[in-house]
Parts: structure tokens; C-alpha cells; sequence
């Protein structure tokens, strides 16, 4: 019994050791991507990069697995009762990992190959990456080469590195490249068509880096998305808004469509700013006022010098567009606001009119006009009826005259009487507000039925 209890002491110490390794060696690996990101690729950085980061970790992973695997086999040992039950484990596992599952020419290839390829490959293109990180902080970056052309020969040249790497691996398994490209000749026609998009964007961004028609640090406007330029991948270019959005575009649409790049070559670029004024206004002056607004502005350009046309007779204003240049095209934006706050000061400064829209609106119906007199005559003295007739009368001929109805033009001036409007009342079709409300008026008011 008390062999048995030293057994499980040792086991569970063993144990306990193993999680005290692993807390420091995941300790210890924190600093080695720091040192080394420093060193290779950017002096004084905070912050690992994130390729060599990567390469760190799976380069200590097979020491953990080691260790527990070690740590296994020796609790295994020490307790008798699970010897049996590990030597067992470990002959299926492998007999399941070295019995071949299929025949490839001379070679039999079995579980283990089927999980151990994949790893390397994906060990290749992170080792591959730092490398090309590696390549891009030690030459490229101090050789003074600008973003765009390290980027692009880091993408070329992590391509070529992960297909030469590939051909090896293969190789150094027993494949024949030769049996890959038959066997792929017969598959591409039937995954093809589900592929033609990937590929037609894969050699897309082959040739935008290429060609560079774009490049990162650009400011483009593609379709309805306006940005910089941050990467162009494999697949697709990242394209940065003002608002920090990241809008992934795919290479083949930067080909197919057209694109408007502001940076491209000089990136001196033209913008117009339309305002309008009222009619009357001295045209020279709002010229001359709207032409210093724009070289007050620091970031507008006095060559070549401001421009003010006008530019069309509106509804209700005088048009006019100022175009200016500038060579900040990432900040056109902000640059129309501050145009707009000093035209809108200088305007307000010089006693320059600003219009907004007015609309006139006139009633046509005799009746209507006829019933407002007849209530008028009933509140109003002699005089002002007298002057209510006549504009009243005034009224009727122009309603006539674009109405040209007879039984209007036949019925004259005469107004509705109060007998009338008392048939009316008596008919419904007419009531007083005091039937609805409470308080009392001097002034009478009526209202005609909604359905009548």
C-alpha cells in the first residue's frame, strides 16, 4: 500500500513539474519574437512581428508535446495498472498511422503522411514569411526602395519561395510532380468554373504588381468606395476610407473597371465648390470675394490661381462654381467645408444675399372669395368693405380670366347674403366653432362639412 501511494506521489509531482515547465517555457517565448523583430526587421519596435511570432510558436510546440508525451509515458510506468492499457494504445496508434491507405508509384503512403504534409507546408509558408520580412527590413527598407516596390517584390518573391519550397517538399515525399499536373489536368475541368474567380483574381494582382497601375499609399475612388490603398494581396486589395474602413476589393474589378486614382503621377487635383446667390447681387463682387475666400485658404494652391465662373441663371439664384486646386486630394473633403465657413463669412461680411427657395401660392376659387367677403361685411365698417369689394373684385376678373368659365363670368360681384349663409347653417353645411368649443368670440368663424 505504501508502494503504491509513493507511486502516485511520484506521478502526480511529475505532473505538477510538467505544468511549472510549460508556465516558464510560455514565459521564455514571449521574448524571442520581441529580440528578434528588433533586430531583423524593426529596430526599437513594442511589439513582435507577427510572421516571427508565429515561427516561434511552432517551433516550441514540438518541445511541449515532447513533454507531455514524456510526462505520460513516465506516469504510465510508475502505475502498473496503466502500463497494459499504454502499450496498447500505442500499438493501435501505430498500426492506424503506418498502414498504408493508398499507392502513389513505388510508395505507400499512410496516415502519418496524410497529417504530417500539411504541417509542413503550412511550417514552409510561415518560415517563408519571415523570411520575406526578413528580405524586405534588411535590404529593401534601407536601400531606399519606397512602400509600393517592397511591397511588391516582397509579395513576388514569398510566391516563388512558397512554390519552389512546395515542388521540394513534394518531392521529398515521393510525389511525382508529373502524376499532380495529370491528375490536375483532369480535375480543372471540373472545378474550373468554380475556380475562375480565384484565378482570374490570383493573376490579377500578379499583374497590378506587375504593371502597378496602383499602388499602396494611392488614394483611389473605386465604384462608390473612395481610400488609400493598404495592401494588394494575392486575392484582393485593402482599401482604407477616411473612416478607417477597411473595404476588401477584389484585383480583378481594379482591371475591369475603372478606377480613379488621385495620387497617381501628380497629385495636384482640382475641386469645385458651387454656390449661388441672389438676383441683383454685383456679379464682379461675389468674383472677387469668392476668389479671396479661396487663396485665404492654406491648403489651395495660387498655381495655377483660383477660377469663378458663373455659371447658370437658376430658379431663384445666380450660380456660381469656384474651382480651386490643391495637393492634398485625402482632404478635399474638409477643404470644401472651410471654403464653405469662409464663403458664408465673406457673403455675410460684403452684405452678399444668399437666396432659399420662396414659392407663391394662389387660390382660385371665387366661391371662396365670395363667402370671405360675405363674412367680412358682417365685422368690418363701410370703408373697409368698400375696400374689400374692390380687391375682391380684382380677384374675381383674374380667376375668370384663367379659369375662362361663363356661369363665373356671368355671376358678377354680388356676395353671398346673410340669409344665404343662414340656409346654410340650417342645412348642415355650415356650423359655428362654438359647437365645438366652449369659450366665446366677437368674430363669428365657419367652417364648411370635410364630406360636403
Amino acid at each position: 500500500m505504501e508502494d503504491l501511494r509513493a507511486l502516485v506521489v511520484r506521478a502526480v509531482a511529475a505532473v505538477a513539474a510538467a505544468l511549472l515547465f510549460e508556465w516558464a517555457l510560455r514565459r521564455l517565448r514571449r521574448r524571442p519574437p520581441l529580440l528578434l523583430t528588433r533586430r531583423f526587421v524593426t529596430p526599437g519596435a513594442s511589439h513582435p512581428d507577427t510572421a516571427i511570432h508565429r515561427v516561434v510558436g511552432i517551433t516550441a510546440l514540438p518541445v511541449e508535446v515532447a513533454l507531455w508525451l514524456g510526462v505520460a509515458g513516465y506516469v504510465t510506468e510508475q502505475l502498473p495498472v496503466l502500463h497494459a492499457a499504454r502499450d496498447r494504445m500505442i500499438d493501435g496508434a501505430a498500426m492506424a498511422f503506418t498502414v498504408p491507405l493508398f499507392t502513389m508509384g513505388d510508395r505507400g503512403y499512410a496516415l502519418r503522411d496524410l497529417v504530417a504534409l500539411p504541417a509542413v507546408l503550412a511550417v514552409l509558408w510561415l518560415v517563408v514569411s519571415a523570411a520575406t520580412r526578413l528580405v524586405e527590413a534588411r535590404w529593401l527598407r534601407p536601400g531606399g526602395l519606397n512602400h509600393a516596390g517592397q511591397e511588391t517584390i516582397g509579395m513576388l518573391l514569398r510566391y516563388a519561395l512558397t512554390f519552389l519550397g512546395t515542388l521540394v517538399v513534394l518531392q521529398a515525399w515521393g510525389i511525382d510532380v508529373r502524376t499532380i499536373a495529370i491528375a490536375g489536368s483532369v480535375l480543372g475541368v471540373g472545378i474550373g468554373f468554380g475556380l475562375q474567380n480565384l484565378a482570374n483574381n490570383f493573376v490579377s494582382g500578379i499583374v497590378i504588381s506587375l504593371e502597378r497601375p496602383i499602388k499602396p499609399g494611392d488614394f483611389v475612388r473605386v465604384g462608390e468606395f473612395q481610400g488609400t490603398v493598404q495592401r494588394i494581396g494575392a486575392r484582393s486589395t485593402e482599401i482604407v476610407t477616411n473612416d478607417r474602413v477597411s473595404i476588401l476589393v477584389p484585383n480583378s474589378k481594379l482591371l475591369e473597371q475603372e478606377v480613379v486614382s488621385w495620387t497617381h503621377g501628380d497629385p495636384t487635383c482640382r475641386i469645385t465648390v458651387k454656390v449661388g446667390v441672389a438676383y441683383g447681387s454685383d456679379v464682379g463682387l461675389v468674383r472677387r470675394v469668392l476668389a479671396e475666400a479661396a487663396l485665404g485658404h492654406p491648403l489651395v494652391l495660387a498655381d495655377p490661381p483660383p477660377d469663378v465662373d458663373l455659371a447658370s441663371f437658376g430658379d431663384g439664384a445666380l450660380g456660381f462654381e469656384l474651382d480651386v486646386w490643391i495637393r492634398e486630394p485625402r482632404r478635399q473633403d474638409e477643404i470644401v467645408a472651410d471654403l464653405n465657413a469662409r464663403i458664408e463669412a465673406a457673403f455675410r461680411r460684403c452684405g452678399i444675399q444668399i437666396p432659399f427657395p420662396q414659392h407663391e401660392l394662389r387660390l382660385g376659387s371665387p366661391e371662396l372669395i365670395e363667402l370671405i367677403a360675405a363674412l367680412a361685411r358682417r365685422h368690418f365698417s363701410a370703408d373697409e368693405l368698400a375696400d374689400a369689394r374692390r380687391a375682391l373684385a380684382d380677384a374675381r376678373a383674374a380667376a375668370c380670366a384663367a379659369a375662362d368659365d361663363s356661369h363665373l363670368r356671368d355671376s358678377g360681384a354680388a356676395l353671398w347674403s346673410d340669409r344665404a349663409l343662414a340656409g346654410l347653417v340650417e342645412r348642415n353645411l355650415l356650423h359655428h366653432v362654438l359647437d365645438e368649443h366652449t369659450f366665446h368670440d366677437d368674430t363669428l368663424f365657419y367652417r364648411f362639412r370635410a364630406d360636403d
